[in-house]
């Protein structure tokens, strides 16, 4: 009898567990979670596989258990899943908010003075949260909790622990 596990959020995945096709054929295991905490927006997963890390869009996980992860996916579909280490994944278009009128723009991953990275808002002509001076930006780190100077930093040039550590801070709406 398989054991087909408890089913669980998204929040309470862990690492290690098997990513499995539609049919039940195991392609890879989970390397991480895509999400934005704050917002409780599910983005996807990251699997390793025999191939490298592709990222699984959630709208192609049908089930999370405590043993593994369903994918509404066929084999042939899992060998054009996009890489894990794409920057497109780490930037996204910040969405309209819902009653106010505001500028979107990217966000960006930032490391501050002291070299903690985290996700802001980057509007390359404005600044609702920050002071602009030329390509840095004086701007509140939250994982410091003080105003620093930040730089936006590309995200290739980023390791997949470092961009996941900025994704732990995720970009607050513009106010």
């Amino acid at each position: 009898m398989r054991d087909d596990g408890a089913p669980i959020a998204y929040s309470a995945l862990q690492n290690g567990v098997a990513v499995v096709t539609a049919s039940g054929q195991r392609f890879g295991t989970v390397a991480g979670v895509l999400e934005i905490p704050a917002e409780d927006i599910f983005r996807g997963i990251i699997v390793t596989t025999e191939t490298g890390r592709r990222f699984v869009d959630r709208d192609h996980i049908e089930r999370i258990t405590t043993t593994h992860v369903t994918c509404a996916l066929d084999a042939e579909q899992v060998e054009r899943l996009p890489s894990a280490d794409s920057a497109d994944l780490y930037e996204q278009r910040v969405p309209q908010p819902t009653g106010r009128s505001a500028a979107s723009g990217v966000i960006s991953i930032v490391r501050c003075s002291r070299g903690a990275l985290f996700e802001t808002v980057w509007i390359p002509t404005m600044s609702f949260k920050a002071v602009r001076l030329g390509r840095f930006r004086l701007q509140h780190c939250p994982v410091h909790g003080h105003w620093e100077l930040v730089e936006r930093v590309d995200p290739d040039t980023l390791t997949s622990t470092e961009r996941a550590f900025a994704a732990r801070y995720p970009a607050e709406p513009i106010p």
